[in-house]
């Protein structure tokens, strides 16, 4: 769950601030499953939550949107992951804990009963908050010819190192593809040469959204590319980046040439960003396909 405080005055330290308090449903990988179920794809998420009012409004939220979330587990006496941040009354964060212990207990052995329908789904999708041994289970024994990794953030993204020849497809941003690659990145060629690397590591495919100035891209051959972003009005870049997965994976399932599913994935992207909440309410195939043929280039 993610809860967003934004303050209406300049922050006074050690007193009850008047402001905006607001939850939402978060987490890239949740992310990522609302907006395929969004695009209409049956998607399935399988996580961890507390037995708590958090755990118990995320379940409800997933309905709302028709995310099959019957194999989440509800964990007693633990927490559901929460990220807070505080936001001061000119819009830039002043401090944000998040707090991931539910996470330590997704282990191999609770996912275990799991390994059936993960190995008979179309795509599996997994983000970098899995611990390093929960990968390792999914190289080894899910062995998934279709696993979508999202790198998450620089310090966990780290954790698929050992698996990176496991993963089909690999999303991250500028600084996660630096961790990964050990390249610095300053020009769109610096990420190419950098998902060039990754791809030699074994990566089948690697897709460096970088911004404003597009995504960078490396295929199974080993062919690399360049896609500029749209120019599109920003509420929020939060969940753009879970939406590009989102449409990567769609592409995917529908058996487009790379380049056909990044024009796609990163409309989903651009509607996320014209959108306050980390999936757009608005997003669906024919909201994409529009934004595609009405939005120039």
């Amino acid at each position: 769950m993610d809860v967003s405080v934004h303050a209406h005055s300049p922050l006074r330290a050690g007193d009850s601030n008047p402001g905006q308090v607001q939850c939402s449903p978060g987490g890239v990988a949740r992310n990522v499953a609302e907006n395929l179920s969004r695009l209409g794809l049956d998607a399935r998420l399988l996580g961890v939550l507390g037995d708590d009012v958090f755990g118990e409004a995320l379940r409800a939220a997933g309905k709302a949107v028709g995310l099959d979330m019957r194999a989440c587990l509800t964990l007693p006496g633990q927490r559901s992951a929460t990220y807070v941040c505080l936001h001061r009354a000119d819009g830039d964060m002043d401090v944000a804990v998040n707090d991931m212990d539910i996470m330590d207990a997704l282990t191999p052995a609770l996912l275990q009963p799991q390994l059936a329908p993960l190995r008979s789904a179309a795509v599996l999708v997994a983000d970098c908050n899995l611990r390093p041994e929960v990968w390792q289970w999914l190289a080894a024994e899910v062995a998934h010819p279709a696993l979508f990794a999202e790198a998450v953030s620089v310090a966990k993204c780290m954790r698929l190192g050992p698996v990176l020849a496991q993963v089909h497809t690999l999303k991250a941003n500028r600084l996660e593809a630096q961790a990964l690659s050990g390249r610095d990145i300053a020009s769109v060629q610096d990420a190419c040469d950098a998902a060039l690397q990754l791809h030699r590591r074994g990566v089948g495919r690697v897709f460096i959204s970088l911004g404003a100035q597009g995504v960078a891209w490396c295929d199974a051959d080993g062919r690399c590319g360049h896609r500029a972003a749209r120019a599109v009005p920003v509420r929020s870049a939060t969940g753009a980046g879970d939406a590009l997965m989102g449409g990567l994976v769609y592409g995917h399932q529908r058996g487009w040439p790379l380049e056909e599913a990044l024009a796609w994935a990163m409309a989903c992207a651009e509607i996320t960003l014209g959108s306050p909440a980390a999936n757009a309410p608005a997003l669906s195939v024919q909201a994409v396909q529009h934004h595609m043929q009405h939005t120039p280039p």
